[in-house]
């Protein structure tokens, strides 16, 4: 009888190799992004370490706000003598779908500590206004 020895983290490898091997490139990584919906703009954050802040590349367009930018560490070694190798590098590219009534000409960027924070104002058509309830007695 031979014994097996279990590996509860078998499935999950596996599960890597699958996705690595289904046409995704190796080379490509897709930053974390929070969007956050404030009374007067729209707000994005992507997290970008690593990316020059020069080389990202920020564009509004039909409805949509895309990030686009690269990473490398030139100075490494080859990923030959790595014994595990986990930080993606290579270029990347979030594509965000954006509500009516936003001004695709005031979108500002600014990048500070790894983290690119996008606001993209709302039109002043569709800001909430308040309306003065009038009491009549």
């Amino acid at each position: 009888m031979n014994l097996v020895r279990f590996d509860p983290f078998a499935v999950m490898r596996d599960f890597d190799r699958m996705f690595e091997a289904s046409g995704r490139p190796q080379n490509r990584w897709m930053p974390r992004v929070d969007v956050l919906d404030n009374d007067s703009d729209l707000t994005v954050r992507t997290e970008v370490p690593g990316v020059d802040p020069e080389s990202i590349d920020v564009t509004v367009e039909g409805g949509t706000l895309t990030v686009k930018g690269s990473r490398s560490f030139e100075n490494e070694e080859t990923t030959e003598n790595y014994h595990r190798k986990e930080i993606f590098e290579g270029s990347f590219e979030r594509t965000i779908l954006l509500p009516d009534g936003v001004d695709p000409e005031a979108v500002t960027a600014a990048s500070k500590d790894g983290i690119l924070e996008i606001t993209i104002p709302k039109r002043p058509e569709v800001l909430p206004h308040k309306v003065t309830v009038e009491v009549q007695r």
